[in-house]
């Protein structure tokens, strides 16, 4: 079965007592775009990742996320789970 790559960038933001939390997430074409989105968020929010993972589309198993880029402020159990 052929699996299809998702890239992502997911942006945070700054949540009540200094916690960071994550914003809506936004599938863009390419790993290229996935970066350039991710540094542009982080102009205007705390951090961004850019990041993709492989999908196999009629079961929904999903390889485990590997990592583009990170920008600004990311809470370290996101960076955990990513490779």
């Amino acid at each position: 079965m052929t699996k299809k790559t998702f890239y992502v960038v997911q942006p945070f933001e700054a949540g009540k007592r200094g916690a960071i939390k994550a914003g809506i997430p936004m599938e863009v074409r390419n790993a290229a775009d996935a970066e350039r989105v991710a540094h542009r968020m982080s102009l205007v929010k705390l951090g961004a990742i850019a990041f993709s993972t492989d999908v196999e589309p009629e079961s929904g198993d999903a390889d485990p996320p590997v990592l583009i880029a990170c920008f600004g402020q990311v809470p370290d159990s996101v960076m955990e789970g990513i490779s």
